[in-house]
């Protein structure tokens, strides 16, 4: 399964600059221990530079799976696109590919409140569908085909098969195979070099198919969601789903209000026993401080929100 938890803690205390270095590192390397990872990589950078990082059986440098926080790479190719004039938000899908029900928006698909669902994707939803150059237009096919849930249109219900249907949606609106045209769009403007689909899952990228080393993925969360960012240097122009406790999804990214400024966040996770078990984990406090994580296991919930509470307690003092 691809699959996303939401955490991120409401923090309350400012930085404490001289040795947070020191204390995420020790942080993430008691968690691995005590979730019993044995490869894992943490990349800790304030603003775009580059503090530290911490690798434990694997290469910070080299490309790993990225699972859903593919997501924030999809949903930030099509802001870019949204800011170009090739669309609007309101824009939807039936205009772009001709079919399914009429009114679900880019803003919706964004933020998981299309009324789509229940996901296909998930239990033995996908396959034949892996190793596809692509999966989109078949998901996006399967997704708008059905009856929409009525009922939850305008509520956030996670569903990977919304940015399936984006993904189906920037190819046939550009021409271009969606990883063509969303690596010159995002990836190379964002100083990407090792991006590439992830061989397991190559026909998932617009969901969960990204591999790319920690530090890229720093580089393109600075890129796009730092203070100067497309999305993170004007927020409120974007779309976001409540999602309570002051948390919003917006785009591709978990986002809070915080002390004048925002944290962004997510998780991902790979659990296909024999072709992919691997997790990841991104966030930005306050658009500065900010941690790219990926790792060999799939794990649980509460395992996830142990990583997400040791990173945050050792930034925030």
């Amino acid at each position: 399964m691809i699959r996303s938890a939401l955490f991120g803690l409401a923090l309350l205390a400012t930085p404490a600059v001289a040795d947070v270095s020191d204390r995420v590192g020790a942080a993430f390397r008691d968690w691995v221990s005590a979730v019993d990872v044995s490869q894992g990589a943490l990349t800790l950078w304030r603003g775009n530079r580059l503090v530290q990082d911490v690798a434990i059986g694997i290469d910070p440098n080299a490309a790993r799976p990225l699972a859903s926080l593919s997501k924030a790479v999809t949903g930030v190719c099509v802001a870019t696109m949204v800011k170009s004039g090739l669309w609007s938000l309101s824009t939807t899908s039936a205009q772009v590919l001709g079919y399914g029900a009429e009114g679900i928006t880019i803003s919706a698909l964004l933020t998981h409140s299309s009324g789509l669902g229940p996901d296909s994707t998930q239990g033995l939803g996908l396959l034949g569908l892996f190793k596809r150059d692509s999966a989109d237009a078949s998901l996006s096919a399967r997704a708008l085909g059905r009856t929409l849930q009525t009922d939850m249109q305008g509520a956030y219900q996670y569903n990977n098969e919304n940015y399936a249907v984006l993904g189906a949606m920037i190819t046939a609106r550009t021409g271009e195979n969606y990883d063509t045209y969303c690596r010159r769009a995002v990836l190379d403007p964002a100083g990407v070099t090792t991006a590439k689909a992830y061989p397991p899952l190559r026909g998932l990228l617009s969901f969960g198919g990204w591999e790319m080393s920690v530090q890229d993925y720093a580089r393109f969360m600075n890129w796009a969601y730092g203070p100067d960012g497309i999305i993170g240097g004007d927020i409120a122009a974007w779309p976001a789903a409540d999602l309570g406790g002051g948390a919003y999804y917006g785009v591709g990214m978990i986002q809070r209000a915080f002390r004048g400024s925002h944290n962004f966040w997510h998780f991902g996770l790979l659990c296909f026993p024999g072709r992919a078990n691997a997790g990841s984990y991104t966030v930005s406090w306050m658009q500065d401080w900010r941690a790219v994580v990926a790792f060999e296991r799939c794990l649980d919930w509460d395992q996830l929100s142990a990583l997400d509470a040791a990173l945050s307690g050792a930034v925030f003092d």
